[in-house]
Protein backbone atom coordinates (compact mmCIF):
# COMPACT_ATOMS: atom_id res chain seq x y z
CA UNK A 1 0.00 0.00 0.00
CA UNK A 2 1.17 3.61 -1.20
CA UNK A 3 0.03 6.69 0.54
CA UNK A 4 1.00 10.24 -0.12
CA UNK A 5 2.74 12.52 2.41
CA UNK A 6 0.67 16.02 2.17
CA UNK A 7 3.96 17.98 3.32
CA UNK A 8 6.51 17.16 0.41
CA UNK A 9 4.37 15.06 -2.01
CA UNK A 10 6.66 11.75 -0.80
CA UNK A 11 5.54 8.57 -1.19
CA UNK A 12 5.41 5.67 1.23
CA UNK A 13 4.74 2.14 1.56
CA UNK A 14 3.25 0.79 4.29
CA UNK A 15 2.39 -2.80 4.65
CA UNK A 16 2.64 -6.11 6.58
CA UNK A 17 6.55 -6.25 7.54
CA UNK A 18 6.33 -1.95 9.59
CA UNK A 19 2.35 -3.28 11.06
CA UNK A 20 2.52 -2.10 14.76
CA UNK A 21 -1.57 -3.21 16.01
CA UNK A 22 -4.76 -3.00 14.58
CA UNK A 23 -8.03 -1.90 15.89
CA UNK A 24 -11.78 -1.36 15.33
CA UNK A 25 -11.06 1.66 13.27
CA UNK A 26 -7.50 2.11 11.62
CA UNK A 27 -4.11 0.37 11.81
CA UNK A 28 -1.03 1.66 12.84
CA UNK A 29 2.44 1.56 11.22
CA UNK A 30 6.03 2.61 11.20
CA UNK A 31 7.07 4.41 8.48
CA UNK A 32 10.35 3.68 6.42
CA UNK A 33 12.94 6.08 6.37
CA UNK A 34 11.29 7.97 9.56
CA UNK A 35 12.01 6.16 12.85
CA UNK A 36 10.09 8.79 14.91
CA UNK A 37 7.14 8.61 13.17
CA UNK A 38 4.29 5.96 13.20
CA UNK A 39 1.29 6.31 10.39
CA UNK A 40 -2.52 5.47 10.92
CA UNK A 41 -4.48 4.22 8.47
CA UNK A 42 -8.31 4.08 8.45
CA UNK A 43 -10.30 0.91 7.67
CA UNK A 44 -13.04 3.45 5.98
CA UNK A 45 -11.85 7.02 5.55
CA UNK A 46 -14.39 9.65 5.52
CA UNK A 47 -14.74 13.00 4.58
CA UNK A 48 -15.33 13.59 8.35
CA UNK A 49 -11.98 11.77 9.37
CA UNK A 50 -10.34 14.42 7.23
CA UNK A 51 -12.12 17.39 8.40
CA UNK A 52 -11.67 16.60 12.01
CA UNK A 53 -7.88 15.98 11.57
CA UNK A 54 -7.52 19.25 9.16
CA UNK A 55 -9.18 21.14 12.41
CA UNK A 56 -6.50 19.41 14.43
CA UNK A 57 -3.60 20.72 12.59
CA UNK A 58 -4.35 23.64 12.44
CA UNK A 59 -4.97 24.23 16.31
CA UNK A 60 -2.27 22.01 18.01
CA UNK A 61 -1.75 22.06 22.09
CA UNK A 62 1.38 22.69 23.44
CA UNK A 63 3.80 20.02 24.36
CA UNK A 64 3.50 20.12 28.56
CA UNK A 65 6.75 18.88 28.89
CA UNK A 66 9.00 21.15 26.52
CA UNK A 67 12.38 20.68 26.24
CA UNK A 68 12.27 16.65 27.26
CA UNK A 69 12.60 15.29 23.87
CA UNK A 70 9.22 13.52 23.80
CA UNK A 71 6.19 13.74 22.95
CA UNK A 72 3.01 14.02 25.76
CA UNK A 73 0.34 14.01 22.95
CA UNK A 74 0.62 12.16 20.32
CA UNK A 75 -1.07 14.63 17.97
CA UNK A 76 -1.42 14.17 13.95
CA UNK A 77 1.78 15.85 12.46
CA UNK A 78 0.10 15.48 8.40
CA UNK A 79 -2.15 13.77 6.62
CA UNK A 80 -1.74 10.35 4.51
CA UNK A 81 -3.32 10.86 1.25
CA UNK A 82 -4.29 8.41 -1.73
CA UNK A 83 -1.48 9.01 -4.52
CA UNK A 84 -4.21 9.08 -7.34
CA UNK A 85 -6.04 12.60 -8.57
CA UNK A 86 -8.49 12.44 -5.86
CA UNK A 87 -6.05 13.03 -2.97
CA UNK A 88 -8.48 11.51 -0.59
CA UNK A 89 -7.15 11.34 2.95
CA UNK A 90 -6.85 8.14 4.19
CA UNK A 91 -5.09 8.97 7.26
CA UNK A 92 -2.26 10.58 9.16
CA UNK A 93 1.08 10.73 10.66
CA UNK A 94 1.98 11.19 13.90
CA UNK A 95 4.85 10.69 16.68
CA UNK A 96 5.89 7.07 17.32
CA UNK A 97 5.53 5.92 21.08
CA UNK A 98 8.48 3.56 21.62
CA UNK A 99 9.50 2.08 25.44
CA UNK A 100 6.52 2.86 26.95
CA UNK A 101 3.57 0.59 28.78
CA UNK A 102 0.10 1.20 29.58
CA UNK A 103 -0.02 3.13 32.33
CA UNK A 104 -2.10 0.40 34.55
CA UNK A 105 0.95 -1.23 34.52
CA UNK A 106 2.74 0.97 36.96
CA UNK A 107 -0.71 1.44 39.21
CA UNK A 108 -1.48 -2.13 39.15
CA UNK A 109 0.70 -3.07 41.99
CA UNK A 110 1.46 -6.84 41.11
CA UNK A 111 2.51 -5.91 37.21
CA UNK A 112 4.12 -2.94 39.02
CA UNK A 113 6.38 -5.16 41.23
CA UNK A 114 7.04 -7.89 38.64
CA UNK A 115 8.01 -5.02 35.10
CA UNK A 116 8.74 -1.88 37.09
CA UNK A 117 9.47 -2.44 40.60
CA UNK A 118 11.82 0.38 41.40
CA UNK A 119 8.98 2.32 40.32
CA UNK A 120 8.39 3.66 43.59
CA UNK A 121 4.95 6.58 45.32
CA UNK A 122 7.72 9.53 43.86
CA UNK A 123 7.44 8.39 40.35
CA UNK A 124 3.60 7.73 40.95
CA UNK A 125 2.99 11.58 41.81
CA UNK A 126 4.98 12.82 39.09
CA UNK A 127 3.04 10.48 36.52
CA UNK A 128 0.19 11.80 37.95
CA UNK A 129 1.28 15.64 37.45
CA UNK A 130 2.47 14.53 34.33
CA UNK A 131 -1.08 13.47 33.29
CA UNK A 132 -2.72 16.50 34.66
CA UNK A 133 -0.22 18.60 32.56
CA UNK A 134 -1.52 16.62 29.16
CA UNK A 135 -5.15 17.38 30.25
CA UNK A 136 -4.31 20.91 31.22
CA UNK A 137 -3.00 21.55 27.83
CA UNK A 138 -5.21 19.94 25.63
CA UNK A 139 -8.32 22.48 27.78
CA UNK A 140 -6.34 25.56 27.13
CA UNK A 141 -6.82 25.02 23.18
CA UNK A 142 -10.26 24.05 23.70
CA UNK A 143 -10.28 20.27 23.24
CA UNK A 144 -11.98 17.52 25.13
CA UNK A 145 -10.80 13.81 25.99
CA UNK A 146 -13.79 12.42 26.06
CA UNK A 147 -12.60 8.83 26.24
CA UNK A 148 -10.02 9.17 29.19
CA UNK A 149 -9.58 5.74 30.85
CA UNK A 150 -6.36 3.83 31.33
CA UNK A 151 -6.05 2.00 27.62
CA UNK A 152 -5.13 5.20 25.80
CA UNK A 153 -1.87 6.41 28.35
CA UNK A 154 1.00 5.44 28.16
CA UNK A 155 4.02 5.85 30.70
CA UNK A 156 8.34 5.80 30.72
CA UNK A 157 9.96 4.44 33.28
CA UNK A 158 11.15 7.86 34.12
CA UNK A 159 7.26 8.73 34.92
CA UNK A 160 7.02 10.41 31.28
CA UNK A 161 3.22 10.30 30.27
CA UNK A 162 1.90 10.01 26.19
CA UNK A 163 -1.67 9.91 25.47
CA UNK A 164 -2.66 8.39 22.56
CA UNK A 165 -5.65 7.75 20.10
CA UNK A 166 -6.02 11.74 20.01
CA UNK A 167 -8.91 11.42 16.73
CA UNK A 168 -11.59 10.24 19.10
CA UNK A 169 -10.86 13.48 21.39
CA UNK A 170 -13.53 15.79 20.75
CA UNK A 171 -12.05 18.68 18.48
CA UNK A 172 -13.86 21.99 18.06
CA UNK A 173 -13.68 23.67 14.17
CA UNK A 174 -14.34 26.83 14.48
CA UNK A 175 -14.54 28.03 11.34
CA UNK A 176 -17.19 26.08 10.75
CA UNK A 177 -18.77 26.26 13.70
CA UNK A 178 -18.38 22.43 14.37
CA UNK A 179 -17.91 20.29 17.03
CA UNK A 180 -16.61 16.37 16.08
CA UNK A 181 -17.74 14.65 19.41
CA UNK A 182 -16.02 11.71 20.94
CA UNK A 183 -18.18 9.12 20.54
CA UNK A 184 -17.26 6.78 23.25
CA UNK A 185 -16.43 6.27 26.82
CA UNK A 186 -15.57 4.13 29.57
CA UNK A 187 -18.47 3.89 32.28
CA UNK A 188 -16.18 3.53 34.89
CA UNK A 189 -14.74 6.87 34.45
CA UNK A 190 -17.69 8.29 33.40
CA UNK A 191 -19.23 11.53 35.43
CA UNK A 192 -22.57 11.07 37.43
CA UNK A 193 -24.45 13.34 34.92
CA UNK A 194 -23.33 11.34 31.92
CA UNK A 195 -24.00 8.04 32.66
CA UNK A 196 -26.58 5.93 30.89
CA UNK A 197 -26.06 8.76 27.88
CA UNK A 198 -25.54 8.75 24.23
CA UNK A 199 -22.09 10.03 24.16
CA UNK A 200 -22.91 10.82 19.94
CA UNK A 201 -25.10 13.20 21.33
CA UNK A 202 -23.35 14.81 24.06
CA UNK A 203 -21.28 18.05 23.76
CA UNK A 204 -18.66 17.00 26.02
CA UNK A 205 -17.50 19.71 28.77
CA UNK A 206 -13.87 20.34 30.72
CA UNK A 207 -15.59 18.97 33.96
CA UNK A 208 -16.92 16.05 32.31
CA UNK A 209 -12.91 15.20 31.56
CA UNK A 210 -12.15 16.45 35.36
CA UNK A 211 -14.20 13.47 36.50
CA UNK A 212 -12.39 10.81 34.41
CA UNK A 213 -8.84 12.27 35.91
CA UNK A 214 -9.57 11.89 39.52
CA UNK A 215 -10.82 8.29 38.43
CA UNK A 216 -7.52 8.23 37.01
CA UNK A 217 -5.30 9.93 39.77
CA UNK A 218 -7.15 7.93 42.24
CA UNK A 219 -5.98 5.03 40.88
CA UNK A 220 -2.74 5.88 40.58
CA UNK A 221 -2.19 6.70 44.14
CA UNK A 222 -4.21 4.23 45.77
CA UNK A 223 -2.68 1.00 44.43
CA UNK A 224 -5.17 0.96 41.60
CA UNK A 225 -8.34 1.08 43.70
CA UNK A 226 -11.53 2.53 42.34
CA UNK A 227 -12.58 5.29 44.33
CA UNK A 228 -16.52 4.12 43.77
CA UNK A 229 -15.83 0.51 44.38
CA UNK A 230 -16.17 -0.40 48.01
CA UNK A 231 -17.87 -2.85 50.72
CA UNK A 232 -21.56 -2.74 50.24
CA UNK A 233 -23.36 -3.51 53.80
CA UNK A 234 -26.92 -2.41 52.52
CA UNK A 235 -29.68 -4.87 51.57
CA UNK A 236 -29.84 -6.68 48.31
CA UNK A 237 -27.21 -6.96 45.89
CA UNK A 238 -24.45 -4.66 45.40
CA UNK A 239 -24.63 -1.91 43.31
CA UNK A 240 -22.50 -1.67 40.38
CA UNK A 241 -19.32 1.04 39.68
CA UNK A 242 -22.09 2.83 37.29
CA UNK A 243 -24.94 2.56 40.17
CA UNK A 244 -22.44 3.86 42.93
CA UNK A 245 -20.82 6.55 40.42
CA UNK A 246 -24.46 7.94 39.53
CA UNK A 247 -25.47 8.14 43.44
CA UNK A 248 -22.36 9.74 44.38
CA UNK A 249 -21.41 7.03 46.67
CA UNK A 250 -18.19 7.74 47.55
CA UNK A 251 -17.03 5.54 50.58
CA UNK A 252 -14.49 7.50 52.03
CA UNK A 253 -17.14 10.04 53.03
CA UNK A 254 -19.54 9.57 55.44
CA UNK A 255 -23.44 10.06 54.47
CA UNK A 256 -22.74 9.77 50.41
CA UNK A 257 -25.25 6.44 50.53
CA UNK A 258 -26.06 3.54 51.76
CA UNK A 259 -23.70 1.66 54.51
CA UNK A 260 -20.36 1.20 52.39
CA UNK A 261 -16.95 0.91 53.46
CA UNK A 262 -13.91 1.27 51.22
CA UNK A 263 -11.89 -2.07 50.15
CA UNK A 264 -9.78 -3.75 52.46
CA UNK A 265 -7.05 -4.52 49.99
CA UNK A 266 -7.25 -0.03 49.50
CA UNK A 267 -4.60 1.89 51.63
CA UNK A 268 -6.17 4.31 54.00
CA UNK A 269 -7.60 7.44 52.42
CA UNK A 270 -5.19 9.25 55.43
CA UNK A 271 -2.37 8.36 53.43
CA UNK A 272 -2.78 10.65 50.72
CA UNK A 273 -1.56 14.15 51.27
CA UNK A 274 -4.50 16.56 52.61
CA UNK A 275 -4.54 19.38 49.67
CA UNK A 276 -5.18 15.96 47.54
CA UNK A 277 -7.87 14.65 49.84
CA UNK A 278 -9.44 17.78 49.90
CA UNK A 279 -9.67 17.35 46.00
CA UNK A 280 -11.03 14.49 45.70
CA UNK A 281 -13.30 15.21 47.93
CA UNK A 282 -14.59 18.79 45.84
CA UNK A 283 -14.77 16.59 42.70
CA UNK A 284 -16.47 13.18 44.06
CA UNK A 285 -18.93 15.32 46.29
CA UNK A 286 -19.45 18.49 45.98
CA UNK A 287 -18.82 17.68 42.07
CA UNK A 288 -21.57 15.01 42.14
CA UNK A 289 -24.27 17.66 41.40
CA UNK A 290 -22.10 20.53 40.76
CA UNK A 291 -20.11 19.59 38.10
CA UNK A 292 -17.98 23.10 37.73
CA UNK A 293 -16.94 22.39 41.55
CA UNK A 294 -14.38 19.97 40.20
CA UNK A 295 -10.84 20.63 40.09
CA UNK A 296 -9.71 21.37 36.97
CA UNK A 297 -6.14 19.92 35.57
CA UNK A 298 -4.10 22.90 36.51
CA UNK A 299 -5.41 22.36 40.79
CA UNK A 300 -4.64 18.83 40.11
CA UNK A 301 -0.95 20.00 39.05
CA UNK A 302 0.00 22.10 41.56
CA UNK A 303 -1.84 19.55 44.71
CA UNK A 304 0.76 16.47 43.14
CA UNK A 305 3.90 19.48 43.18
CA UNK A 306 3.01 20.08 46.34
CA UNK A 307 2.77 16.32 47.40
CA UNK A 308 5.96 15.29 45.88
CA UNK A 309 7.82 17.86 47.79
CA UNK A 310 6.65 16.85 51.05
CA UNK A 311 7.58 13.43 50.97
CA UNK A 312 9.89 11.63 53.88
CA UNK A 313 11.80 8.41 53.06
CA UNK A 314 11.54 5.26 54.92
CA UNK A 315 14.54 4.13 57.48
CA UNK A 316 14.05 0.49 56.40
CA UNK A 317 13.62 0.76 52.80
CA UNK A 318 14.93 3.93 50.89
CA UNK A 319 12.19 3.28 48.14
CA UNK A 320 9.19 3.44 50.65
CA UNK A 321 8.36 7.55 50.04
CA UNK A 322 5.85 8.83 52.17
CA UNK A 323 4.49 12.07 53.07
CA UNK A 324 5.57 13.94 55.61
CA UNK A 325 2.04 14.37 57.34
CA UNK A 326 2.07 10.79 58.81
CA UNK A 327 3.73 9.68 61.76
CA UNK A 328 4.95 6.12 60.59
CA UNK A 329 5.60 4.62 56.69
CA UNK A 330 2.23 2.93 55.48
CA UNK A 331 3.91 1.15 53.24
CA UNK A 332 5.70 -0.87 55.84
CA UNK A 333 2.73 -1.52 57.48
CA UNK A 334 1.02 -2.36 54.35
CA UNK A 335 4.15 -4.47 53.50
CA UNK A 336 2.90 -6.63 56.99
CA UNK A 337 -0.88 -6.72 55.87
CA UNK A 338 -0.09 -8.25 52.33
CA UNK A 339 2.10 -11.21 54.21
CA UNK A 340 5.43 -9.40 53.76
CA UNK A 341 5.05 -8.96 50.00
CA UNK A 342 6.68 -5.54 49.68
CA UNK A 343 4.72 -3.06 47.17
CA UNK A 344 7.85 -0.91 46.59
CA UNK A 345 11.02 -3.14 47.07
CA UNK A 346 13.85 -2.60 48.03
CA UNK A 347 16.85 -2.16 45.44
CA UNK A 348 18.76 -5.43 47.20
CA UNK A 349 15.64 -7.13 46.89
CA UNK A 350 15.12 -6.24 42.95
CA UNK A 351 19.19 -7.29 42.85
CA UNK A 352 18.57 -10.48 44.18
CA UNK A 353 15.57 -10.90 42.53
CA UNK A 354 12.66 -11.14 45.25
CA UNK A 355 10.81 -8.46 43.90
CA UNK A 356 9.55 -11.76 41.32
CA UNK A 357 8.36 -14.20 44.35
CA UNK A 358 4.70 -15.54 44.66
CA UNK A 359 2.45 -13.38 45.46
CA UNK A 360 -0.13 -15.78 46.77
CA UNK A 361 -0.86 -15.40 50.02
CA UNK A 362 0.90 -17.85 52.53
CA UNK A 363 -0.83 -20.67 53.85
CA UNK A 364 -0.60 -22.18 57.02
CA UNK A 365 1.27 -25.95 56.97
CA UNK A 366 -0.95 -28.69 57.86
CA UNK A 367 -0.81 -30.19 61.39
CA UNK A 368 1.42 -33.01 62.11
CA UNK A 369 -0.40 -36.49 62.45
CA UNK A 370 -0.44 -38.32 65.25
CA UNK A 371 1.24 -41.54 65.62
CA UNK A 372 -0.28 -44.20 68.58
CA UNK A 373 3.02 -45.61 69.75
CA UNK A 374 2.02 -48.76 71.54
CA UNK A 375 2.99 -48.61 75.38
CA UNK A 376 5.64 -51.11 76.32
CA UNK A 377 5.93 -49.98 80.58
CA UNK A 378 3.47 -51.42 82.69
CA UNK A 379 0.49 -49.37 83.83
CA UNK A 380 0.10 -47.34 87.02
CA UNK A 381 -2.42 -49.30 89.64
CA UNK A 382 -6.26 -47.65 89.38
CA UNK A 383 -6.10 -45.46 92.43
CA UNK A 384 -7.76 -46.74 95.33
CA UNK A 385 -11.83 -47.30 96.11
CA UNK A 386 -13.14 -45.04 98.83
CA UNK A 387 -14.24 -46.37 102.29
CA UNK A 388 -17.84 -45.41 101.51
CA UNK A 389 -17.77 -47.02 98.20
CA UNK A 390 -16.26 -50.50 100.05
CA UNK A 391 -18.62 -50.43 102.62
CA UNK A 392 -21.78 -50.22 100.38
CA UNK A 393 -20.78 -52.76 97.90
CA UNK A 394 -19.98 -55.21 100.54
CA UNK A 395 -23.99 -54.49 102.04
CA UNK A 396 -24.77 -55.62 98.68
CA UNK A 397 -23.04 -58.48 98.49
CA UNK A 398 -24.13 -59.50 101.75
CA UNK A 399 -28.25 -58.85 101.23
CA UNK A 400 -27.59 -60.86 97.80
CA UNK A 401 -26.01 -63.91 99.48
CA UNK A 402 -28.90 -63.78 102.50
CA UNK A 403 -31.71 -63.64 99.15
CA UNK A 404 -30.07 -66.85 97.73
CA UNK A 405 -30.49 -68.64 101.05
CA UNK A 406 -34.00 -67.97 101.26
CA UNK A 407 -34.79 -69.29 97.62
CA UNK A 408 -33.02 -72.74 98.16
CA UNK A 409 -34.95 -72.78 101.69
CA UNK A 410 -38.19 -72.14 99.77
CA UNK A 411 -36.64 -74.80 96.77
CA UNK A 412 -36.30 -77.69 99.63
CA UNK A 413 -39.32 -77.36 101.38
CA UNK A 414 -41.47 -77.57 98.13
CA UNK A 415 -39.41 -80.48 97.05
CA UNK A 416 -40.17 -82.48 100.68
CA UNK A 417 -43.85 -80.80 100.65
CA UNK A 418 -44.38 -83.45 97.21
CA UNK A 419 -42.71 -86.71 99.22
Amino acid sequence: MQLLRSSNKQLIALGPANALGVGGEARIYTVPGAPGLAAKVYHRPTADHAAKLSAMLGNPPEEPVPGAEHASIAWPTELLLSPDHRARVLGFLMPLVDNMAPIIDFYHPKTRRFNHPLFNYLYLLRMARNLAGCAAALHARGYVIGDLNESNILVSDTALVTLVDTDSFQVPDPGNQRVFRCRVGKPEFTPPELQGASFGTQDRQPEHDMFGLAVLLFQVLMEGTHPFAGRHFGTGEPPSLEMRIAAGQFPYVRGTGPASLPMRAAPPFESLHPALRDLFIRCFVEGHTRPERRPDALTWQHALEQAESALATCTENEQHRFGTHLNTCPWCERQRLLHGLDPFPSIQAVQLGQHRQSTTRRRRPPPARRHFVPVTQTPPPPPPMPTWRRHLWKAGLGLLGFLLLLYWAWTIRLALAHH
